[in-house]
């Protein structure tokens, strides 16, 4: 009791940190509103220091909130709600805990009354919030769910809640439809499970400290969460979405008519695209600084983006004037041919293949080439200026085509008979004919009718080779 008795007393005379004294400065009995510049001061420190500041900032205000000061009060959840507008999961992590949801409705009755104060209103409309907001679009909603629970228990009990606004809803979070690259989704997750860890640690149970531990090993890399981000696939999905949204709202500003207002459905998908214009702008003077080839690739997406939607814009302002806009159809550029093409158009040299796509095609001087029959091949050639082989002549050196060759006659004859004389007309006769093989085949006939001697000193070969050769030669001619 003693060693509590001392820690009282420390707490008490111990003099009060930079943080407290904002927050004592925002909420003093001497102020009659809210202070927005002091309280934009305190979100910027707790932003700043991050830490413990978050769990301080909050807790610090719950004596204020729970006193009997009503103007006090009113100033307490006023620098609350700017607290969990503009310092991000941090803080939502802290008022979605068990201990400040708890010491938040301390003072609340078991059932509603008649007559319910501005304190308990005001108290009921931003857990009304909260839930529609951060427990249903937080990207860490698991961690927000006593706020569901505490909002079932009051209506158990009979707790009406108001209606809220629909514009304190949307500025509790950021647009759904915001531009986040890569490199900030992974920033968001790494800054919420560091104030995961801090609330942890700082509790300090057994159960809280085996949930830091593993918490920790993923933070550094050691082990791969079970709920691991695909940043790349969420980037993707988010340019696809606006992709599709600008290219509705092109198309339906192209339709409109000048003559009437525009409607409700092309104003929504102007403000949501029109919002996205500052963002996309930002992120294209970001990447241009980027060499890779998917750095280079997402900014001429995004370019192509900010063109239509700054078209888009132009239109929607002619449209108001009561004057047609001039819009171009998409996938085309300025001149209103495709992209390709005009990248054809402009190049000096083409290469393609198909010259139908080239603008000046160049004629061709060159002979045409027709395709070739083995006959013409054949046509050059003439069987009257091969020499007949003999042992004699195998190695001398051919004979120029131009020299004159005697006609082939079959040796086995005597020179003055009959069929010697026939050979000899025959062979006149059809001295110029190339497909004439009578006298070829005249003389392997007689060559086989010879003795192995007299054939092996014709044709220089042995008994086997010359009726493999005489055999070939007749197969070839058949």
């Amino acid at each position: 009791m003693a060693f509590n008795l001392q820690s009282a007393i420390d707490d008490l005379f111990k003099p009060p940190t930079r943080l407290q004294s904002l927050v004592d400065r925002a909420v003093g009995p001497q102020r009659d509103e809210p202070d927005l510049a002091l309280n934009l001061d305190i979100c910027d420190l707790v932003n700043r220091k991050k830490g413990n500041y978050p769990h301080d900032a909050v807790f610090a205000l719950l004596p204020y909130i729970n006193g009997r000061a009503p103007a006090q009060a009113q100033l307490a959840l006023t620098l609350l709600d700017n607290l969990v507008k503009n310092c991000g999961h941090p803080v939502h992590y802290q008022i979605g805990s068990r201990e400040f949801l708890n010491e938040l409705f301390r003072r609340f009755p078991e059932y509603q009354p008649s007559l319910t104060n501005a304190v308990h209103y005001r108290v009921l409309e931003m857990l009304q919030e909260w839930r529609v907001s951060l427990c249903q679009r937080s990207r860490y909603r698991e961690d927000l769910q006593r706020i569901n629970d505490m909002y079932a228990l009051l209506c158990r009990k009979g707790w009406r809640f108001p209606r809220i606004d629909s514009d304190n809803v949307a500025v509790v979070l950021e647009p759904e439809d915001t531009l986040k690259t890569k490199e900030e989704l992974e920033k968001e997750d790494m800054d919420a499970m560091q104030a995961k860890l801090q609330e942890l640690l700082r509790r300090a149970t057994p159960r809280d400290l085996r949930e830091a531990n593993k918490l920790m090993k993923v933070i550094t890399g050691y082990e791969q969460s079970t709920k691991q981000r695909d940043y790349n696939k969420e980037w993707e999905d988010e340019l696809q979405a606006l992709e599709h949204k600008s290219t509705v709202l092109h198309e339906m500003l192209r339709e409109a008519d000048p003559g009437r207002p525009i409607d409700d459905t092309v104003q929504e998908l102007l403000n949501k695209c029109t919002s996205s214009l500052t963002r996309l702008r930002r992120l294209i003077a970001e990447h241009e600084a980027g060499e890779g080839a998917e750095e280079r690739g997402d900014l001429d997406r995004m370019v192509r983006l900010s063109d239509t939607i700054g078209e888009a814009v132009e239109a929607a302002k002619e449209l108001r004037c009561g004057r047609k806009p001039q819009m171009r159809a998409l996938g085309t550029n300025d001149t209103g041919a495709e992209p390709q093409a005009a990248a054809d158009a402009s190049e000096l040299i083409s290469w393609d293949d198909d010259t139908d796509s080239a603008p000046n095609p160049v004629p061709n001087t060159d002979p045409v080439e027709t395709p070739k029959s083995p006959l013409d091949d054949l046509a050059g050639l003439s069987f009257h200026t091969l020499q007949p082989i003999s042992p004699s002549s195998s190695t001398a050196p051919l004979q120029s085509p131009s020299a004159q060759i005697q006609p082939m006659t079959n040796p086995s004859l005597p020179a003055d008979s009959q069929q010697a004389r026939m050979h000899r007309a025959a062979a006149t006769v059809k001295q110029n004919d190339a497909f004439d093989f009578s006298d070829l085949l005249a003389a392997a006939k007689s060559a086989s009718a010879k003795p192995n001697s007299a054939r092996t000193a014709s044709w220089g070969s042995s008994p086997d080779s010359a009726k493999s050769n005489s055999k070939s030669l007749i197969d070839f001619m058949s």
